[in-house]
């Protein structure tokens, strides 16, 4: 009898701990936005999408609009015009994007309007556009893993 209750208590301390591992490894794993991240491919993070408002991954000012020169992120986008790091009234990188790099293992598809609408734009795992074709050059609205 005294056997079997320390198996049981064992068994459940064991699972109480395995548990929580998971959901610490669960929440550790979030996703995350990185404004200005600078100039130049070596500049975006591993693990990232990253976007520049210029061509040759040149981080661009826009004091009076305040959009961001440069953005990465590891997750989807649906509305880059609402990215915001602050109250202040950042507007994001909508349609002014001109460079790209997929720092990811995964393809990434990019698109003219919000919400994963309109012409579509896909680079595959760590390719990098230093130059955006015409057509969807300073058109991106959002992207999204694909």
């Amino acid at each position: 009898m005294f056997t079997k209750r320390t198996t049981t208590r064992l068994g459940l301390s064991v699972a109480a701990v395995t548990t929580g591992l998971i959901m610490a490894t669960a929440t550790s794993a979030s996703a995350t936005t990185v404004f200005d991240i600078g100039h130049g491919a070596g500049s975006c993070p591993n693990g990232y999408v990253c976007l520049w408002s210029e061509g040759n991954f040149i981080q661009g000012k826009f004091p009076l609009d305040h959009k961001f020169g440069s953005f990465a992120a590891n997750q989807n986008i649906g509305d880059m015009g609402k990215l915001a790091r602050t109250s202040a009234g950042d507007k994001g990188m909508q349609d002014i994007t001109s460079s790209v790099l997929n720092n990811t293992g995964s393809s990434i598809c990019f698109y003219e309007h919000n919400g994963y609408g309109g012409a579509e734009f896909r680079i595959g795992p760590h390719e990098q556009w230093p130059s955006l074709p015409s057509w969807i050059n300073d058109r991106i609205s959002s992207f999204k893993y694909c």
